[in-house]
């Protein structure tokens, strides 16, 4: 009995983990389904409240640090979008002795929570995080 419930656990355990995985936002993903040109006004409204404030693990490239008053913006290309004055993305953290070592060009793993989208018709899509952090 002891070995039948620790293999049914464990494939618990794997599907559970499988479908974490299968819940993943990428970038891409959430950039086609924001696209304004491609989606309805109301597709885009009710898909942004389904994942408003999930967290994504997303890369990209530097593009520019702006900081003041205790936090920075984080500029970050991912050129398999199209870009808006270069970037796509934009990560506000509070951790600003790391945002000062960030250099423009350079690969960025980073985490954030969606909190907010610029999608306009003739525009690319820009995805704004919130508690950012990045290594």
């Amino acid at each position: 009995m002891i070995k039948k419930i620790s293999f049914l656990f464990a494939g618990v355990l794997i599907l559970a983990s499988t479908a974490f995985a299968a819940n993943q936002l990428s970038f891409s993903d959430v950039a086609d389904n924001l696209n304004a040109a491609k989606k309805t006004d109301l597709y885009v409204k009710t898909y942004w409240q389904e994942i408003t404030g999930q967290e994504v693990y997303w890369i990209g490239k530097v593009v520019n640090v702006k900081g003041g008053k205790g936090k920075a913006d984080v500029f970050i290309a991912d050129k398999d979008k199209p870009l808006y004055k270069g970037y796509n993305i934009v990560i506000e953290t509070f951790d600003m002795e790391g945002a000062g070592k960030l250099e423009i060009g350079q690969t960025l793993k980073f985490k954030g929570v969606l909190s907010n989208y610029k999608a306009k018709r003739g525009n690319p899509v820009i995805v704004y995080l919130t508690q950012g952090e990045f290594n």
